[in-house]
């Protein structure tokens, strides 16, 4: 793949301000299959679309995270414009340390926000993206509360995905501090259109307000029983 190797190099040469985004997803042995197999379809959808208009493509820095087992970081942070179409591996195994994944995840913006800041980068709001078929094994209380703060005090957008009937929703509310998303079926590729269109508005510059960037409808992919955004 041609995305960097480490969190410390960033592309000086494109004038674009940055938003950082960072993928969480649950790669537990739960989601072997066909859950897998279509968030591998959709995440190089993701990847193709959003590369292909170019504010977006230049601006949108991504990293994508799994916790199945344990947590790793699968495609360190990189401008979309720069990546290839090829997603990284995500292998099903294991349980759902989702608790390190928030934390690695925080740790991975803050540092890349750092980085911005260091080298001169203009920067949007960092996304975190959470998306999960079940609930955490590890400790996740302090980390969930961390990215809860950022998201009260404005300094974060944090969506959080509940996947299947064995999400628990009552845990994941607590992360997001709000009612979380709740995927109709496995309508990964709709959920992320919807998140490539909220982008593009970021990015585009035609959102003035980032209080109101998820202005995209959610009706084509979530469960709006009790969901809100």
């Amino acid at each position: 793949m041609s995305y960097a190797s480490n969190y410390d190099e960033l592309d000086m040469n494109n004038p674009a301000p940055r938003c950082p985004v960072a993928l969480l997803l649950d790669t537990s042995g739960s989601m072997a299959g066909t859950a897998i197999e279509e968030l591998k379809a959709a995440l190089a959808q993701f990847l193709r679309e959003t590369s292909e208009d170019e504010a977006a493509g230049m601006s949108v820095e991504l990293s994508v995270i799994t916790f199945g087992g344990t947590v790793n970081i699968a495609m360190p942070f990189a401008a979309i414009a720069d990546v290839d179409h090829e997603i990284p591996d995500l292998v099903a195994d294991g349980a759902t340390p989702m608790g390190g994944a928030i934390q690695k995840g925080l740790d991975a913006l803050s540092r890349r926000r750092q980085l911005y800041q260091s080298k001169g980068v203009a920067a949007y709001k960092p996304w975190l993206v959470v998306m999960t078929d079940g609930e955490p094994n590890d400790d996740w209380q302090a980390a969930a509360e961390k990215a809860r703060n950022m998201a009260d005090n404005k300094k974060l957008n944090l969506i959080v995905v509940g996947i299947g009937p064995s999400a628990n929703m009552a845990i994941l509310a607590q992360i997001s501090g709000q009612p979380p998303m709740k995927l109709q079926g496995l309508k990964f590729k709709k959920f992320f259109r919807w998140l490539t269109d909220s982008l593009r508005m970021v990015t585009s510059g035609t959102v003035s307000n980032e209080e109101k960037i998820r202005t995209a409808p959610i009706n084509s992919f979530a469960d709006l029983t009790g969901t809100r955004i």
